[in-house]
Formats: structure tokens, C-alpha cells, sequence
């Protein structure tokens, strides 16, 4: 049997030390609140199992239908986090603690309260971070190169939104969740205490291969879809110490090198969720 321990820092935050789970898309029937900025709701299929997705197909499920009928794929990771190794790069790369906190949100695309750098371009705005109704309310229209917040960053690789990309954004979402393992890194420490930790991440979708394998290997293991070519996401993307990360700014652009791999994967798994029917009908079986 295999056991891991997870908990919410008390900060609600991740091991990096940033808000998470902000934006999720909203399931057509389910009844579940859309916040401002979450995008279309999209159809059930897209997440549950038996009912049309965006294209308008079924998407396959297992068999009989009463075991595969309102069930759902689950995508299990345990990921550990580099969370010094992250910090050095951020002091290694910037000229004062303002200059890394500004650098780390460039990154990220949202600053450590949850404010999308959109929203907030020069310094974190907790109030706004923590404004349900304001903190994921915004598109990248009026940003269209990045000069606020990076094409590349891992916000809004996870989440294009408007951005001018190769593809269909609602075709990708995911329904997904994180929560944290193993002791926080003390605030200023910059070398590894040799602990293990991070998160564990879990995703809801139908199309394993065009929801989550695509956005792992598509948004951020590479950089075609969104005119940056072989850059890859800096915070998870599989980086090996000769990655760059592009920062547009005037007169120059900025190039970030060497950057290393800060998450890692140390486990994972895809699983068949089957509804509370199925569960019923599996445990009368053989009755």
C-alpha cells in the first residue's frame, strides 16, 4: 500500500510560495459557479463520461455504459519542488529583492497573493489576490507580445485565454486541483535542506491525450504554439540547465539562460473514476 501525507500550508499557498487553483472552467449542467474570467462554460463531456464534448461527440469510455456513464479520468502526479534551487535563479537574476519578486511574477504571471500581472504589472496586490470575483477576471488582448505579462510565463501557458495561439484554448481545459506534501522551506533560505517537497496534483478530464498530455507536452514542454519556439515553461517545464525564458520589454528584450529543471516528477498515475451508480452496480455484482 502506498501513503502520502498532504495538507494545505498555512499560507493556502504552494511550496513556491503562490496562490493556486484560481482558475478552473465550469462544466455545462453542473450547476457549479462560473467567476468572472473563467471562460465559456463548456460542454459536460469535456469532464464527465456519456454526454457530449466540445465537438460534439461522446467520448469513449469503458464498457457497459452503466460503468462508464457519468465517471471521469483522473490524472494523478506527485511532483517535487526545487524550491531553492528556484530561489537562487531568481537571486542570481535580479539586482535587488523587488527586482526578484518582480522576476518571479514574470515568470508565474501572477504575483504570490494571486493577482494576475495583467491586472497588477508593477507590485502584488493582496486585496486583489484575494478577490474572487476580480483576480481571474481579465484576457490578454491588450497584451498581445507580453510586455506585461510574458507569453511564456506558466500562468498563461496553462491558460492562453484570448492569446494568439495554434489552436483551440476550450479544447485543453482541465477541472484541476493541488494540495502540498512535506515541510515548507523557511522564507530567505537559499540552500536545499535536503527534505522532500511539493505537490500533488490532480486533474480531472475525458481526453487524457488532448487535455492533459497535451498541455504537459504541447504548452509546456514547448514554446511553437505561441511563437517562442523551443522555450519551454521555466517553473515546470522539463528544462535541463541550457533552457532560456524570454521577457519583452523596451528598448531590449531580456533572455533569461541556464535554466534548470525546478519541478520534478517522483510519481504518477491515470485512473478510471466511476460514478456513484457504477460503484453501486459493481458492488451488486454478485449478489
Amino acid at each position: 500500500m502506498y501513503r502520502q501525507d498532504l495538507y494545505q500550508l498555512a499560507s493556502g499557498r504552494t511550496s513556491f510560495g503562490y496562490k493556486d487553483g484560481i482558475s478552473n472552467p465550469a462544466a455545462e449542467g453542473s450547476g457549479a459557479d462560473n467567476p468572472p474570467g473563467g471562460g465559456p462554460v463548456l460542454k459536460a463531456g469535456e469532464f464527465v463520461l456519456g454526454y457530449p464534448d466540445e465537438t460534439g461527440n461522446l467520448p469513449p469510455m469503458p464498457e457497459p455504459e452503466v460503468l462508464g456513464r457519468n465517471g471521469t479520468f483522473v490524472v494523478w502526479r506527485k511532483l517535487h519542488t526545487r524550491v531553492a534551487a528556484f530561489r537562487r535563479y531568481l537571486h542570481d537574476n535580479a539586482g535587488s529583492p523587488e527586482e526578484e519578486s518582480l522576476l518571479a511574477a514574470k515568470i508565474v504571471g501572477r504575483w504570490p497573493s494571486g493577482a494576475p500581472l495583467i491586472l497588477a504589472p508593477e507590485h502584488d496586490d493582496p486585496d486583489l489576490g484575494a478577490d474572487e470575483q476580480r483576480n481571474n477576471d481579465f484576457l490578454y488582448a491588450s497584451d498581445p507580445h507580453g510586455a506585461v505579462c510574458p507569453r511564456g510565463s506558466h500562468a498563461r501557458r496553462a491558460n492562453p485565454r484570448d492569446s494568439e495561439i495554434i489552436g483551440d484554448v476550450d479544447l485543453h481545459r482541465l477541472i484541476r486541483r493541488s494540495t502540498s506534501y512535506g515541510p515548507p522551506l523557511p522564507a530567505g533560505i537559499l540552500e536545499d535542506d535536503g527534505a522532500d517537497r511539493g505537490i500533488v496534483f490532480i486533474a480531472v478530464n475525458t481526453h487524457l491525450d488532448r487535455q492533459f498530455e497535451f498541455v504537459k507536452s504541447q504548452w509546456f514542454n514547448d514554446g511553437n504554439f505561441t511563437g517562442l519556439d523551443v522555450e519551454k515553461d521555466l517553473l515546470t517545464g522539463d528544462n535541463d540547465g541550457t533552457g532560456i525564458f524570454t521577457i519583452p520589454q523596451r528598448p531590449v528584450r531580456r533572455r533569461l539562460h541556464g535554466v534548470e529543471r525546478f519541478v520534478i516528477t517522483r510519481g504518477g498515475e491515470y485512473l478510471f473514476l466511476p460514478s456513484l451508480s457504477a460503484l453501486r452496480w459493481l458492488a451488486n455484482l454478485g449478489v
